[in-house]
Formats: C-alpha cells, sequence, structure tokens
C-alpha cells in the first residue's frame, strides 16, 4: 500500500515540476497578448481623456470672417475613443490570433467645444510586442501610410529599460523613444518614457500673406510641428498609464523662421483616465504574474517535496 503511495506522489511531483517551467515558458506567452477589443471590461471601447491649456490656439474660422484669429489661455480637452476590429483581425489571422486592429478617434475641443482638430487611425499590430504591420487597411485619417516602430496606443508586454521606436500620427514615422527612469502612480510601478520631436515641416497652408510677415495677398506657409511626449507604462502589460504632450505647430515665412503659431498647447491624461488605467493595469498584471512567478514557484516546490517524499516511500516499501 505504502508503495503504491510512493508511486502516485512521484507522479504528482513529476506533473507539477513539468507544469512549472510549462506555465511560465508556454502558458503565459499565450495569453500575455493585447485583447482584440481594448476596454473588455467596457463593452470593447477604451476612452482617453486629456486635459490642459492651450497657450496659444489658432481659429481659421475666425480668420476667415475677418475676426482676430488667436486665442490665448485655452481650456482644452482631447478625448481619444478606440475600439477594436474583432472580425478583421480573425479573418486575417485566424491561426495564429497574434494580429489586432484597433480604430482610434481624438477630438481636441475647447471649453465651448469648438472643435480645433480631429485624428483618425486605423493600427493593425502584433498583439504581443505592439510593432505596426503595414495591412489591412491602416491609415492616418483616410491616407495610406508606411507604418513602423510600435502602436502609439500601447507598448508591447515585458518591457525593458530601453529605447522604443515609438510611431507618431503626425509626422508618420517612428521617433524614438528613450526610457528616463521608474516611478510610481498610485501604487503601480512604471516606466518612464520621454520622445522629442524637434520641429518638423508637416504640410503647407495658404493664408494672407502679412499673417506671415510677406507682402503677398496669399501665401503658401510651410507648417511645422514639435511634441515632447512623456509616458508612463505598465512595464508587465505594455499599457499606457499616464501620457503627456508639450506640442506646438506654426507657420513660418519665406525666411524660414516661425511667424504664427497654430497651436501651442499642454495636454495631460486627467485623473479619472489615469485611476481607471492603473486599476485594469494592476488586475491583468497580478494575473500575469500569477501564472508566471507564484504559481510556478509553488509548483515547483510542491512537485520537489511530493517527488522526494514519493522516492523515500518506495524505497522504504522495497527494503
Amino acid at each position: 500500500m505504502k508503495r503504491w503511495i510512493g508511486i502516485v506522489l512521484i507522479g504528482i511531483g513529476v506533473f507539477l515540476v513539468v507544469l512549472a517551467p510549462a506555465l511560465r515558458w508556454y502558458v503565459v506567452p499565450a495569453v500575455a497578448k493585447a485583447p482584440l477589443a481594448p476596454g473588455q471590461t467596457t463593452g470593447g471601447i477604451s476612452t482617453i481623456v486629456s486635459t490642459g491649456i492651450g497657450r496659444t490656439v489658432f481659429y481659421a474660422e475666425k480668420l476667415a470672417a475677418g475676426e482676430d484669429p488667436i486665442r490665448r489661455d485655452v481650456a482644452l480637452t482631447a478625448t481619444r475613443t478606440t475600439r477594436g476590429d474583432v472580425l478583421a483581425a480573425e479573418a486575417v489571422d485566424a491561426k495564429n490570433q497574434d494580429l489586432a486592429i484597433y480604430d482610434s478617434i481624438q477630438t481636441l475641443v475647447d471649453e465651448k467645444n469648438t472643435i480645433i482638430n480631429s485624428e483618425q487611425i486605423r493600427v493593425p499590430f502584433d498583439r504581443v510586442n505592439s510593432d505596426l504591420k503595414n495591412c489591412c487597411g491602416g491609415n492616418v485619417n483616410g491616407q495610406t501610410v508606411t507604418f513602423e516602430g510600435i502602436n502609439p496606443l500601447k507598448f508591447g508586454f515585458f518591457l525593458g529599460k530601453q529605447t522604443y521606436s515609438y510611431f507618431d500620427t503626425t509626422v508618420l514615422k517612428a521617433v524614438p523613444m528613450p526610457y528616463v527612469t521608474e516611478e510610481s502612480i498610485q501604487g503601480l510601478t512604471t516606466y518612464k518614457f520621454e520622445q522629442t520631436i524637434e520641429p518638423t515641416q508637416i504640410g503647407t497652408q495658404d493664408v494672407p500673406g502679412n499673417l506671415v510677415g510677406e507682402t503677398v495677398a496669399t501665401y503658401t506657409a510651410p507648417r511645422f510641428y514639435s511634441n515632447t511626449r512623456t509616458v508612463w507604462v505598465d512595464p508587465i502589460t505594455g499599457s499606457i498609464i499616464k501620457g503627456q504632450e508639450v506640442q506646438k505647430q506654426t507657420l513660418r515665412g519665406a525666411d524660414g523662421t516661425d511667424k504664427t503659431i497654430l497651436l501651442d498647447a499642454t495636454l495631460a491624461f486627467d485623473e479619472p483616465t489615469v485611476t481607471a488605467n492603473v486599476n485594469e493595469a494592476k488586475d491583468n498584471g497580478s494575473k500575469i504574474n500569477l501564472l508566471k512567478t507564484t504559481v510556478p514557484i509553488i509548483a515547483l516546490i510542491l512537485g520537489v517535496i511530493a517527488l522526494v517524499g514519493g522516492i523515500l516511500i518506495v524505497r522504504r516499501a522495497s527494503s
């Protein structure tokens, strides 16, 4: 009888010892993937709200009406709504399930709900490392672009303290985003990254010549954009917990210097958004850590105990 108990314990021990690395190296990679639709607890829709001040905001419609187009110290709110195109992702990647496609719209308004600008993006990306993919109708504001770097909506899982190539939807290319430091936000450890985009021409705009120091009635002015973007990211799930942008857009004259500021603003995630992000990251991160660390360690310890105990029982029963 004791021999059979020992054999059973040996079997359980072998199972648990094998289970420990299997959970860490096979199960975790299988579950550590971005959802096909973000915000699964909110109907598959994710909403990010940022607030801040526009030190200078240019209103084209006021210019057209013959009014002063410049307002200063404007209260601004940016709302980004993101949902996943689950059917399209499954149709393209039915076998591996490693592709997600997110459609996202961001609208920037002032305190009077006047739209300052808006942006629509469709980003296909790898669900594990968040690398962007060039497929599936991916675009920025309806324009097909060559995606590179990582998804601007989410980093990959298990981040390193390193520089990432982060895609900017205004300059339409990836720009390095170096790791800065580690910071705690509401008890959650995050990695802080900061990206600096130097003034870059993003197009032209026809404006009255006197707006950019020219004597002609209409001048095609180069439009420039710069940004200092800071994000605080959960290193386990890659979720962006908090974000801030210090953005500037200008029109330049023939001499190549800034003549008119179109937008000079600082925007950051509001507190309800940050709190919701923290809570979701803590929940998802604890589940992953449970499978990656806690359960494998417990399984390994119990497995070794059962294996050793079973071997001892079998030896004693055989002697």
